[in-house]
């Protein structure tokens, strides 16, 4: 008799037990549907599309060339200083000794086709010398008589000037590039410095705007 008693109460037991989960089941399955939605609307993805059509400028505003003071052209200059140049910039490859200074006067040339503003966007240096070969170089952009129009100062105290530079007017027409190198004392065979000077040649207006790397 007690244990038809004891599995009754037993079998009570369970089914309000199931009864409790049943009710709770639907409560259950909305909460995991109401994640799962929530989960679904986490990334809502808006596409949209743009067409860049590239077309060639035949002529290009800035050409860049070797000048009449240094190699190839002039072999005088050539252990000195070797400018070479294209329509995507240039490269000039010079010596510096134990001077106060050394001043490479119109060692490149520079054709404008299009007038605008020139600046200088970014300055880099490297070096594997304890203390950076050059304490300070300019580059001067100078007109056929000689005057300067744009003095840009690249290096100072040894290290990269803080760019961007003032912006600079060039009208269309021949001009020179000269270079102002201070080096730092004294110079050793390990007194080697790359320097790179992206410009930016605003076409538009007189903003100066860095350029990215």
């Amino acid at each position: 008799m007690k244990e038809r008693l004891i599995k009754g109460a037993e079998s009570k037991t369970t089914m309000i037990n199931r009864m409790r989960i049943g009710r709770r089941a639907p409560i259950l399955l909305l909460v995991a549907l109401a994640v799962v939605a929530t989960i679904a609307l986490a990334d809502v993805i808006f596409v949209y599309t743009g067409n860049i059509n590239v077309e060639p400028m035949t002529t290009t505003p800035l050409s860049f060339s070797t000048g009449p003071n240094a190699g190839p052209t002039n072999t005088n200059a050539e252990s000195y200083i070797n400018f070479t140049g294209n329509y995507g910039g240039f490269t000039v490859t010079l010596v510096i000794t134990n001077s106060s200074a050394v001043y490479y006067y119109e060692a490149g040339q520079l054709t404008v086709n299009t007038a605008g503003y020139i600046y200088v966007s970014s300055v880099t240096t490297s070096y594997t010398a304890t203390t950076a070969p050059v304490q300070s170089m300019t580059i001067y952009i100078q007109n056929t008589s000689g005057s300067t129009v744009c003095p840009f100062q690249v290096i100072s105290s040894g290290s990269p000037t803080t760019t961007p530079s003032s912006s600079c007017s060039l009208g269309t027409g021949t001009y020179y590039i000269s270079i102002y190198v201070s080096p730092n004392l004294p110079v050793t065979s390990s007194s080697t410095e790359t320097v790179t000077v992206n410009f930016g040649y605003n076409v538009v207006g007189s903003t100066t705007v860095p350029v990215p790397s």
